[in-house]
């Protein structure tokens, strides 16, 4: 639990450190991308927008233009204009062909309501046109000048309000060649449907606020439909900005809900001022789609980097827990390791499991080293015994009694004292290390004589042993530690009778040896408990005088005569059949 809780740990920081190392910056990134987003697409459709209202406002003027070109028709025709330059009143013929010419010249705009035109020689006005509503009644000229009430009459171009409807007054003098004098103004209004055609090409889906103004005040030509002139307050710092400047003049107002961009061109003499709204929720759209496309390619990157985080820690980590799990086992007593794969270009990581591995090593050399060091203390323990109590007169004595029970008749206790000096012997000879199967069965059988002198019939041994496994070698006192633990745990705490029985088998590859007893066995937990002290091999001389030369020292010694190629397996079914086998390789003669 402990390793999972700080793998998930290790890997949250990873991937926590990653995520915020890319998303603060993408975080900022887009806020700082967002603002001078929306100030360059404020900047580019102000552009956009100019170019635009700059072919409109040139197409109004040739529009208007065309309009005042209207009274130079009177020109164009000798006889209206004898007429319209006589002193005298004209006939009533003379007013028929005067109505008649001005409505053929000004039939062709079907959006002039009415016209009216006034002679300042006679005074007289002619009026045509069926809206008679929206006639102006033009004051008698004095002194070629008109009167105060009528001083809108004196400009070219003004707008005016027929019935609500915002409409282009048209003022044109007609004038004496020659001498300059006013002859006669005529007059007329004009509805916005032609302005209205010629600002649609301004219009799209999203903006549809286009506004026309002429003269420097700032007169309302054309508003869209349901639009309030009573909230047009950004008219009076527009006509500021563009009062009395000639040529071309544009910008843009910036307004909370939006941004009026204006255009002004004076050509003809005449003002003309387009004003378009954008609402800022066409910037906003516009900048939130390019933020849009920037976040889903950052959302990918967040996905990779993520992607990527979990990659690396997995695969640091992976590692990091195989270096964890070969400590535990390190710590377990079990120094044979698996070599780390080496790589064309090792990290950190590589290295350090490496280096692991090589320490185990190197522990195991000097754990063997030391065990060998304890053995070799016992030998010296045993040799110094041994000196101290002369085998040779312990001989010499159980000869002599043996001798003695020969000649008393006493056969029996003859063989038992021949055999215990035998056992003896063979226990007593420290400097033979290795001895032949033959001798170690030799020494078994006289020990098991002992033993069933000792238990009458309630012990039974026998021994299954092919001749070509006589000859093998093989470290001493292997079998006597296994059959007296068979003889201990079988017999004296088992069910008062004993079974024992070594098998041997011999193939080309290695030397099988059983030994089978009938005795009280081995519980799970117990086999577990061996193979454990067998794994941790602690050369402790407390550990090694509790346990003994028993069953572990056995395993623990041949382990180290054969090293890995020894193998071992113990099955029990308690008080009917346990099997201690011993796989010694056939080879292994020799310590390593």
């Amino acid at each position: 639990m402990s390793l999972l809780l700080v793998k998930r740990s290790i890997f949250t920081k990873i991937l926590l450190s990653l995520l915020v190392a890319t998303i603060i910056p993408f975080i900022l990134s887009n806020y700082i991308s967002y603002q001078i987003t929306g100030k360059a697409i404020n900047e580019q459709l102000v552009e956009l927008n100019q170019n635009s209202m700059a072919i409109t406002a040139a197409s109004l003027h040739e529009y208007f233009h065309d309009l005042s070109l209207l009274g130079l028709a009177y020109y164009s025709d000798p006889a209206l204009n004898r007429i319209l330059s006589s002193e005298e009143v004209q006939t009533p013929a003379e007013s028929v062909y005067i109505t008649q010419q001005l409505e053929r010249i000004f039939a062709r705009y079907m959006e002039i309501g009415s016209v009216s035109y006034k002679s300042a020689l006679t005074n007289k006005q002619f009026n045509i046109g069926t809206d008679y509503s929206t006639r102006v009644q033009i004051p008698d000229f004095r002194d070629w000048r008109l009167s105060r009430p009528h001083e809108e009459l004196k400009g070219d171009f003004q707008v005016t309000r027929v019935n609500q409807e915002r409409r282009l007054r048209v003022n044109r003098y007609f004038l004496d060649i020659t001498t300059r004098n006013t002859i006669g103004l005529t007059t007329f209004d004009v509805q916005a449907t032609q302005v209205r055609e010629l600002v649609s090409a301004l219009t799209t889906s999203q903006v549809s606020s286009i506004y026309v103004f002429i003269q420097d005040d700032l007169q309302l030509l054309y508003a869209p439909p349901g639009s309030n002139e009573s909230e047009l307050d950004w008219v009076d710092d527009l006509r500021e900005r563009s009062a009395g400047r000639e040529g071309v003049t544009k910008g843009s107002l910036l307004n909370p809900e939006g941004t009026y961009i204006y255009y002004r061109d004076v050509s003809y003499d005449l003002p003309v001022t387009l004003v378009k709204f954008v609402p800022q929720s066409v910037i906003d759209e516009a900048r939130s789609t390019a933020l849009g496309r920037s976040l889903a390619i950052q959302i990918g990157a967040v996905v990779l980097v993520g992607a990527m985080a979990a990659f690396i820690s997995y695969f640091i980590l992976h590692r990091v827990e195989r270096l964890l799990q070969n400590i535990k086992r390190l710590q377990m007593g079990d120094f044979k390791l698996k070599a780390p794969k080496r790589n064309l270009a090792p990290d950190e990581l590589d290295l350090l499991e490496e280096r692991f591995h090589e320490m185990a090593l190197e522990l195991d050399r000097l754990w063997n080293k030391q065990y060998r060091h304890q053995l070799e203390l016992s030998h010296a323990r045993l040799k110094m015994l041994q000196a101290q109590i002369n085998p040779h007169f312990f001989y010499n004595t159980l000869q002599s009694i043996g001798t003695l029970a020969i000649k008393n008749n006493a056969r029996e206790v003859s063989d038992r004292l021949a055999e215990f000096g035998a056992l003896f012997r063979y226990s007593m000879d420290i400097d033979t290390e290795v001895v032949y199967l033959k001798e170690e069965l030799d020494h078994v059988a006289h020990y098991a004589s002992l033993q069933m002198g000792r238990f009458k019939n309630k012990l039974t041994y026998a021994v299954s042993c092919p001749e070509e496994a006589y000859d093998i070698r093989m470290p001493k006192m292997i079998l006597q530690p296994l059959v007296e633990n068979s003889i201990v745990h079988g017999l004296e705490k088992g069910t008062g009778y004993g079974e024992i029985q070594a098998d041997i088998e011999l193939n080309d590859a290695e030397l099988r040896i059983r030994v089978i007893d009938n005795g009280k066995g081995f519980t799970p937990e117990e086999i577990q408990a061996i193979r454990q002290r067998y794994l941790n091999q602690n050369p402790n001389p407390a550990e090694e005088q509790r346990v003994g030369i028993g069953l572990t020292n056995v395993l623990t010694r041949l382990q180290l005569y054969y090293g890995d190629s020894f193998d071992w397996d113990i099955r029990s079914e308690p008080y009917v059949r346990t099997i201690v086998t011993l796989f010694i390789p056939r080879n292994g003669e020799s310590y390593r």
